[in-house]
């Protein structure tokens, strides 16, 4: 690895959010099409190496560092402050899939247990709640879609989130399975 691509590793593992392409390029004092080109072969080298983290490249030329999304579950217990119950989570993905839902079709479909779970998702800004009459309405934040690897575009967003979802759920099936199978 060069001194430009460690740099630019270190800066995106350190600032625990999106960096976007013009602060990696004024940090390495290259021109933006060198830091992508560097971006690109880190990203690779992540996704070859096949390991928890990945570089993801974000809509607005805009980079992050993060743990792979369909990790997130298994280690839960281990992230400072116990980032999303299973429950919340769950909340979280039908608000993603439904959005713009009102906060009482969502409590009608999942339970008054949802209350909770909103308040939740509000706090750590994955979702906002515009008063609608006696409701609010939710949707997703643009750090939900950043944080989860998923366009910011709502029909994308959905798409990737189902195709997700499919695979997280295969793999967990497959787990139980053979949890099941150990046991006879």
């Amino acid at each position: 690895m060069t001194e430009d691509m460690l740099t630019i590793e270190a800066a995106l593992y350190a600032a625990g959010r999106a960096l976007t392409l013009q602060e990696l390029a004024d940090l390495i004092g290259k021109a933006e099409s060198t830091a992508k080109k560097i971006l690109d072969d880190l990203s690779f080298t992540y996704h070859k190496r096949e390991g928890a983290l990945e570089v993801v490249a974000l809509p607005r030329d805009r980079y992050v560092m993060q743990l792979k999304p369909e990790l997130t579950p298994r280690i839960a217990k281990f992230i400072p402050g116990g980032l999303l119950s299973y429950a919340t989570l769950q909340t979280l993905v039908y608000i993603a899939l439904k959005q713009p839902i009102l906060q009482s079709e969502l409590v009608s479909q999942r339970g008054t247990h949802c209350y909770e779970h909103v308040k939740d998702l509000e706090e750590k800004k994955f979702i906002e709640a515009i008063p609608e009459g006696r409701s609010k309405l939710l949707k997703t934040t643009p750090l939900f879609a950043d944080y989860f690897g998923l366009d910011q575009d709502r029909i994308k967003l959905k798409a990737q989130l189902k195709y997700k979802l499919k695979r997280i759920l295969s793999e967990q099936k497959e787990r139980e399975e053979e949890v099941a199978r150990a046991m006879l």
